[in-house]
């Protein structure tokens, strides 16, 4: 695995790299950056699993990094490191799904139960379920019945790599269009960006899963690209307005009706 130390104070960025035993949690290199800028650099160039974050820094916050993080790296997983104990800073990180929220001086005990659980969490996401062949034959059908336009060409792709993880790179570069152009375009013809438009669709897998399947919904998550169950357990119920058990429940329940 690799990680991405992310803080704007050079010796916390060094304590981090030098306290930590990072080969115990399988990490096989460390990145820095100093600066949001930076940070988006190297998620550009290298493939980045997780990354320890501080939140106050000049030129864009860590917030706004993670943000940006969740809309082309999706799978790339947050733990906060910060001196700020503020409730919306808390809030808004636990809302957009980081791992947990650390504040300096570092507890580095804590910080080993965090690294731990993630590691076997990233772990599991090597060992994702197979998806029956008739639920794929399902996506893909509905994949086939789009034209060839740009927006339903990237449409088809995202359909068709639904359990994978979706970079918005790669539609872009399957279109021809850069990343910036596409993104508005979609938006423009569909009236929801990439991103919701791939959170719906996983969600729709999902629900297949869970009606059609004996996965545990921790492996139906890691099915349709969501490594963080709480994130997707909290997705599934703004979409569905019920849990993923409840709604597995729900749908048995209606089947021993009929």
């Amino acid at each position: 695995m690799q990680a991405l130390l992310v803080d704007d104070e050079t010796i916390a960025v060094n304590a981090l790299k030098r306290r930590v035993n990072w080969e115990k949690y399988g990490v096989g290199r460390i990145f820095t950056a100093y600066s949001m800028q930076q940070a988006q650099e190297i998620f550009r160039t290298e493939v980045i699993d997780f990354m320890l974050c501080d939140i106050e820094m000049p030129q864009g916050n860590g917030l706004e990094l993670f943000e940006w993080v969740k809309v082309y790296y999706p799978a790339a997983e947050c733990i906060y490191v910060t001196c700020h104990p503020e409730y919306e800073y808390i809030r808004k990180a636990l809302r957009l799904g980081s791992v947990d929220y650390i504040l300096k001086p570092i507890d580095y005990a804590e910080l080993d139960e965090i690294l731990v659980q993630l590691a076997e969490r990233l772990g599991r996401k090597r060992d994702v379920e197979e998806i029956p062949a008739e639920i794929l034959r399902e996506i893909e059908h509905e994949a086939e019945k789009k034209p060839d336009d740009a927006v339903q060409m990237a449409k088809r792709f995202i359909l068709e790599h639904i359990q994978e993880n979706i970079y918005v790179e790669e539609i872009a570069e399957q279109v021809h269009f850069s990343t910036q152009y596409l993104m508005r375009l979609f938006k423009k013809e569909t009236d929801m960006s990439i991103l919701e438009f791939i959170t719906v669709e996983r969600i729709r897998l999902a629900k297949e899963l869970l009606a059609k399947t004996d996965f545990p919904v921790n492996k139906v998550a890691d099915s349709v690209g969501y490594g963080n169950y709480s994130y997707f357990t909290k997705i599934f119920k703004k979409y569905e307005k019920v849990s993923p058990r409840t709604y597995r429940q729900n749908c048995r329940s209606q089947q021993l009706i009929l």
